[in-house]
């Protein structure tokens, strides 16, 4: 199976979930989504949400603005993904390829992707696509996994988390995205702020396993082992009245130069 059908079947059989565990993902009064949209607020009028999902930084963002008038709009190519996004975020929503944005040249003041650029491919190209429909000055904000910051604690949960699964999560395009930062500059971006945040999921129950579990990218991972891995993690859970797993983020702002 090629990443793009391990893709569409997943987000076929999963669509909101991702959404549904990040928006439970806390660092303080962050969330994931909150810490996303920040840079945007009160400084662009029309933003993009690209390989949006189930759109919950669009409705976020959308919800942010409201007083400014902002217009949001976003963009994937999952139907099942949209069509959840359709019924919890009152914003416009529109199946496409993200290598071919049905926009006018610098149509957007700012542009936000969580958790997409790890997903999409070839990324030098998407990235060029994306300084296409950004305003000169205007803001590329994105989220993709990090490796760090973890605590001691961390390290011990997410290794026995890892031998019980075997693998990792993986994403098509890598994980923490080393080469984002040349890849911007060619693309015609000026990185302006490149940070991490650790922010923390909570098992209390199986569901709560089983929820956060089910939104990883593992396809070399059976159903059984996964299954396995989420009933360990449950047991945590409940034996501690409550576990956190920590979710590592690093967030990009980039300007299009002009």
């Amino acid at each position: 199976m090629t990443w793009a059908e391990y893709l569409e079947s997943f987000h076929a059989r999963t669509a909101g979930q991702t959404e549904d565990v990040l928006s439970r993902c806390h660092a303080g009064d962050l969330t994931p989504y909150s810490w996303l949209i920040r840079p945007v607020i009160g400084r662009a009028r029309r933003v993009l949400d690209l390989a949006c999902g189930s759109a919950a930084a669009a409705g976020l963002l959308a919800s942010e603005s409201a007083k400014t008038g902002t217009f949001v709009i976003g963009v994937d190519n999952s139907a099942a993904e949209l069509a959840v996004g359709s019924e919890r975020h009152p914003v416009p929503l529109l199946q496409a390829d993200v290598q071919r944005l049905p926009f006018a040249d610098q149509a957007f003041d700012a542009v936000v992707c969580s958790m997409g650029l790890m997903v999409v491919q070839p990324l030098p190209e998407i990235l060029a696509e994306v300084a296409r429909v950004t305003r000169e000055n205007g803001l590329l904000v994105a989220t993709v996994a990090s490796p760090l910051p973890l605590r001691r604690a961390d390290l011990m949960l997410l290794g026995r988390l890892t031998a019980k699964l075997r693998t990792t999560p993986r994403f098509p395009a890598g994980g923490e995205l080393g080469g984002i930062g040349t890849a911007l500059t060619e693309a015609g971006f000026d990185v302006l702020e490149d940070g991490r945040e650790r922010f923390a999921f909570t098992v209390r129950t199986a569901e709560d396993a089983d929820l956060l579990l089910g939104s990883l990218y593992l396809p070399d991972t059976t159903e059984d082992r996964r299954d396995a891995a989420a009933r360990w993690l449950a047991e945590q859970g409940q034996s501690r009245n409550g576990v956190d797993v920590a979710i590592p983020i690093r967030r990009i702002t980039a300007m299009r130069r002009a």
